[in-house]
């Protein structure tokens, strides 16, 4: 709702004063518990940063300047990054019917985004003799 009326990266801006407004209850329980450490806010603050803010905000700049067959393209290969890396870097082997799944989501999007040409299955004549005449 908010995000169609404001420019830009406002936005995400607003959603994020408004998310962290709504976890500060949780920060006052973890301040009375004596549990609120200088690395567990900095780390809480990367993951937001870095898992929210930044991803949304390329994803918004990227938007405005390609084709959104493009972008829905691009979007659609997120979860064959999101395979690898968890392939990668935690050693996680998706099973068979993941990766059918992916590869049925991206080639759905790039047939999709693939520019269509109109097929001529009567030639057309440009003879006068025949212009009205079936």
């Amino acid at each position: 709702m908010l995000g169609g009326r404001l420019p830009g990266l406002q936005a995400p801006a607003a959603a994020t004063t408004v998310s962290v407004l709504l976890y500060l209850p949780v920060l006052a329980w973890l301040i009375g518990q004596g549990r609120l450490t200088g690395a567990a806010l900095l780390f809480a603050i990367g993951a937001g940063v870095f898992s929210s803010v930044i991803p949304y905000a390329a994803d918004l700049l990227a938007l405005r300047r390609v084709p959104a067959r493009f972008f829905g393209v691009v979007m659609s290969i997120h979860p064959v990054f999101a395979a690898m890396a968890g392939l990668i870097l935690l050693g996680q082997v998706p099973p068979p019917h993941v990766w059918l799944g992916i590869l049925v989501v991206v080639s759905v999007n790039a047939v999709a985004a693939t520019p269509s040409k109109p097929v001529n299955t009567f030639p057309v004549r440009r003879d006068s003799r025949y212009v009205g005449q079936q």
